[in-house]
């Protein structure tokens, strides 16, 4: 195993930190109650917000008890009405936005003393820029985002500066497969930059689908990319998809020195095979704005029962992903 490295030492410099679970009781609030813990210590301001409904005390599905978030006096928080009138501490309503979910609109406060609390925050991803804003607006040094399950936009480099991403015995109960789904996951994340030069060209293209010829990019139409391959000629093209990249798409444009490049990895739905396919042909995938993962994170329990061996599941990941993995309950506990 490489050197123990602290979750919380991994923030340094990062001001706003998305945690994502691949699935549901895979350490997330572990996760989060750790790094607001530390940052208490530390005398940090922090503001926490969330992608959907995060910090319900049962777990929905299994039914077992969950982890609760803690806020300690002087949070910033956002969260839906309804989730706000329900806590059980002193807070200070600061601003309430319309953005609104079946929970009601946003409330954003600051807490006065210590609880716990359920925070359920925007889904769309422009309401929850424009959360983050807010809360770095009162003064926040760093701003945590609890992404929702199976969820990752939240790690979008437009929203967060580093992400977190949780994974463990919940996802799968047979370790290869487990640290599969883990690795492909880590991959998507970590896609490489399309160089400056490139980057320029493409921002100012509008949502659609782009191709390069001869240095100009002209747009295809929304049928182009279902007609046959010489119909778009993708061979030793470079491709802008101003959208979402799904595994049909992807396999259509499965040609030699083709590369596509997407905005960000949150756009991106396509299954492992298909990209296998995709590389073995000989394209490239690419991204205008790279994503910062600063840790992967493992719970080895499974709320049904079962469970792997923390270090086997740590020495399996670090095979193949550079990226600290972390143990956070076993951090937590010592």
């Amino acid at each position: 195993m490489r050197p123990p490295i602290s979750v919380i030492e991994l923030t340094d410099g990062i001001e706003t930190v998305s945690v994502i679970g691949l699935e549901k009781n895979t350490g997330k609030t572990v996760v989060l109650n750790r790094l607001l813990r530390e940052f208490r210590k530390e005398g940090v301001s922090v503001g926490l917000t969330s992608t959907g409904l995060e910090g319900e005390k049962i777990d929905q599905i299994f039914l077992n008890k969950k982890p609760e978030i803690n806020v300690s006096k002087g949070t910033y928080f956002a969260t839906s009405e309804k989730d706000f009138h329900n806590r059980r501490f002193s807070a200070t309503v600061l601003d309430l936005r319309d953005y609104r979910s079946p929970l009601g609109r946003t409330v954003f406060a600051r807490a006065e003393t210590a609880g716990e609390v359920i925070i359920s925050g925007p889904s769309i991803l422009d309401y929850l820029c424009e959360t983050v804003k807010t809360l770095k607006s009162y003064g926040c040094d760093k701003v945590l985002i609890d992404g929702s399950t199976s969820r990752l936009s939240p790690g979008a480099p437009r929203i967060s500066d580093g992400l977190i991403l949780a994974t463990g015995a919940a996802l799968s109960m047979n370790l290869e497969e487990l640290v599969r789904k883990t690795r492909f996951a880590v991959k998507l994340i970590s896609l490489p930059g399309a160089e400056r030069e490139l980057r320029n060209r493409l921002l100012p293209l509008e949502i659609g689908v782009w191709i390069d010829d001869n240095g100009v990019f002209e747009r295809l139409s929304s049928s182009s990319l279902t007609a046959s391959y010489s119909s778009t000629d993708t061979v030793g093209k470079t491709i802008y998809i101003n959208g979402s990249l799904t595994s049909s798409v992807l396999l259509r444009l499965a040609e030699p020195g083709t590369r596509v490049v997407i905005r960000d990895f949150s756009c991106i739905f396509v299954d492992e095979q298909t990209l296998v396919k995709y590389e073995r042909s000989g394209g490239r995938l690419e991204v205008v704005y790279p994503a910062n993962l600063i840790a992967v994170t493992v719970n080895p329990y499974s709320p049904t029962g079962f469970s792997v061996k923390s270090r086997e599941l740590v020495e399996a990941l670090e095979k193949f992903i550079s990226v600290p993995v972390i143990d956070v309950l076993e951090e937590t506990a010592n």
